[in-house]
């Protein structure tokens, strides 16, 4: 479990700790066309009615959860945060991780994402830029 402050609020996450690459839901290409493994610097996890409860996120929001950001990487300089849920993924509506997955997955090399994300009480786009060493 993770405390964490929001608004002036506490509220516990809870979180499961594996090696960092573990995670399919790193945004790797696995769509079969020869792009090569992106990475974006994101773990996600499923949007649960308890965590959309915990983060007081509205009961309309559905998406991915952001569990971790890596330092330095694409995410970390759109400024996601752990907490943050991705609703969109290039104006593509998404359900769960595996959408988020798949939707990065099949950005091609090179190409930015545009992700609408819920933080904090309100939505807003923000630009994945393609990382350097795809």
């Amino acid at each position: 479990m993770l405390k964490v402050l929001h608004d002036g609020k506490g509220m516990t996450i809870p979180v499961t700790l594996e090696e960092l690459g573990n995670r399919t839901a790193e945004g790797s290409d696995r769509s079969g066309s020869g792009e090569g493994k992106m990475h974006w610097g994101i773990g996600l996890g499923n949007l649960t009615p308890e965590l959309r409860e915990q983060l007081q996120a509205p009961r309309e929001t559905h998406g991915a959860v952001i569990e971790q950001v890596q330092p330095g990487s694409s995410a970390d300089n759109a400024g996601l945060q752990q907490g943050d849920i991705i609703l969109e993924v290039n104006r593509h509506k998404v359900q769960s991780a595996s959408d988020v997955q798949q939707a990065l997955g099949n950005v091609a090399k090179g190409q930015d994402a545009l992700l609408l994300v819920w933080s904090r009480g309100g939505n807003t786009f923000r630009v994945l830029h393609a990382p350097e060493a795809a």
